[in-house]
């Protein structure tokens, strides 16, 4: 019995090292292909449409982005300016030459020779026009120096003395006892002098004794 049972023992070992050593080979000598992925793999992870539309309505709401900064581009040099113009500078208060302009000139007074005579100082840079008898016209280094004589309604006589730096010529042709109308200027309120000659004109008459000689000295 004993001996049966052994035999039967080492028959199941042989079968059961046999099988071993054939799994062994096998690998060894005709190595397996890997396994391949199971049906259940999934792809890579995808947002759901409701999270992806809640993702744009996020996105519509947040203010985009700025642009990132572009490099400035160059500017081009601006053009030179013109050069400002210098006006000449205005002459100092001191440099301006101002003409005085003429002064109009004054109403000689007429028919005033009786209170003239009497009073001259009233009349004291004042124009004054006479008709007077003509004396002499004596030759001065500035001109003439006229004597001239008025006759009043009194017969009274009173001599008036002008002095002339331009109206008479180098020559005038004036005659003793001939009757001229005078404008002159009454400079100092005398007769006698400060009086400068404005203008002398003939008028055609004479005293009785007037000779018709040059009173030109």
């Amino acid at each position: 019995m004993n001996f049966f049972r052994l035999r039967a023992l080492n028959t199941f070992l042989l079968f059961f090292i046999g099988i071993i050593l054939g799994f062994i080979l096998k690998d060894k000598f005709y190595p397996s292909k890997p396994p391949a992925h199971p049906a259940s793999f999934q792809t890579p992870y995808s947002p759901q449409p409701s999270a992806r539309a809640e993702g744009e309505e996020g996105a519509g709401s947040e203010e985009p982005e700025a642009p990132p900064d572009l490099e400035p581009e160059e500017e081009e040099p601006a053009p030179p300016a013109p050069a400002p113009v210098i006006a000449p500078a205005a002459p100092r208060p001191a440099e301006i030459v101002m003409e005085e302009a003429p002064q109009p000139a004054q109403r000689a007074l007429r028919g005033e020779e009786d209170d003239f005579f009497a009073r001259p100082e009233r009349y004291e840079g004042r124009d004054l026009e006479m008709q007077l008898q003509m004396i002499t016209a004596k030759r001065v280094p500035a001109g003439w120096r006229l004597n001239l004589v008025y006759s009043g309604r009194a017969k009274e006589i009173d001599y008036l003395y002008v002095e002339d730096s331009g109206v008479l010529g180098p020559k005038p042709d004036l005659r003793i006892g001939y009757v001229y109308k005078v404008r002159f200027r009454c400079g100092k309120g005398s007769s006698a002098a400060g009086n400068t000659l404005l203008a002398i004109e003939p008028t055609g008459g004479k005293a009785d004794w007037a000779t018709g000689l040059s009173a030109t000295e």
